[in-house]
């Protein structure tokens, strides 16, 4: 869960955060956490739920595979993804409480999250439905999945199915450290198992040495397709021998920038499931992107919604 507040750089400094980064927490501190957050918005949260919940805005069958606490943090976090109409297939872990996230929004608008993985860092390739895999057009796998002891058996069981029934998988980097710990495996995982990768400039420079040019010649010779978002400067997509561009949609309309990347994932993904076209896959991203961090918690209003069934009715055709 997703738990957000305004707070003030002096409240960071007071309580020992380090500010605009994701600290990471125990027990003990989140549940200390929780006494002192006021005035909190909480949503279900988590990058690849946050992406299955706005993909499911756009008609897509959006299921998400994970494991909560048998707690109110739990009930809640289900609760809300099937209001968004995503498929859940949660594991109750039997020992750990469900994960949450402590964002505090500073007046720059810069987010300082403290994080208990608490359940979600068991999740076990048993977890993982075979039927899911076989069913899906496309698996989204995220970066930080990594980091669970289980990960790589995950990671393995998902590229080991998706190549047995052909079913595309597409990969968030998520973070700057996963990808300093892991980079090798990364690069072998998408080299051998993966069709889209989604980063930011900073992932991508760390993930591949020299220039950006260079590296993103490089992260071309490993996938058929990715794209690279750059905060304010906008995005860029390949996929085979096209390259487009776009310039950043919102520079300047700024509450909450939590969720952004993992929504342009989401306008991004649905492009490239509906349609070739490069620019309507970055458009359909930046679009969402956006939208989210006009508000305060990752989730798509409606708004933008009508405005991209509007703009491309074709691909809502039943």
């Amino acid at each position: 869960m997703d738990v957000i507040s305004f707070s003030s750089e002096q409240f960071l400094t007071k309580n020992g955060m380090i500010k605009n980064a994701m600290n990471l927490i125990d027990y003990e501190r989140s549940e200390e956490l929780d006494t002192l957050i006021k005035n909190a918005t909480t949503i279900a949260g988590g990058s690849a739920a946050n992406t299955a919940t706005c993909l499911s805005k756009f008609n897509c069958s959006s299921n998400f595979i994970g494991r909560i606490g048998s707690d109110n943090y739990g009930f809640n976090y289900e609760k809300n993804l099937r209001k968004n109409l995503v498929e859940t297939h949660l594991v109750t872990d039997p020992k750990f409480p469900t994960a949450r996230s402590y964002i505090f929004v500073t007046p720059d608008k810069d987010r300082t999250m403290n994080t208990y993985l608490g359940a979600s860092i068991n999740l076990m390739p048993g977890d993982i439905s075979e039927k899911l895999i076989k069913s899906a057009d496309l698996v989204y796998v995220e970066g930080y999945l990594y980091d669970a002891p289980e990960g790589p058996g995950c990671w393995e069981k998902i590229g080991r199915l998706s190549k047995k029934y052909g079913t595309k998988i597409a990969i968030s980097l998520s973070d700057s450290w996963c990808v300093d710990r892991h980079r090798e495996k990364f690069k072998n995982f998408i080299k051998n198992f993966v069709e889209i990768v989604i980063c930011n400039k900073e992932e991508l420079l760390l993930m591949f040495d020299g220039s950006y040019d260079s590296a993103i010649a490089q992260l071309r010779d490993i996938v058929d397709s990715g794209s690279i978002t750059d905060g304010k400067n906008g995005a860029i997509a390949f996929s085979q021998n096209q390259t487009k561009k776009i310039e950043a949609l919102n520079k300047n309309d700024v509450s909450d920038t939590t969720g952004a990347g993992d929504f342009y994932a989401a306008g991004y993904i649905f492009g490239q499931l509906m349609t070739s076209n490069l620019d309507i896959s970055l458009e359909l991203g930046s679009m969402l992107a956006a939208n989210a961090i006009k508000q305060i918690g990752a989730s798509p209003n409606a708004n933008v919604v009508d405005e991209i069934i509007s703009k491309y009715p074709k691909f809502f055709v039943q």
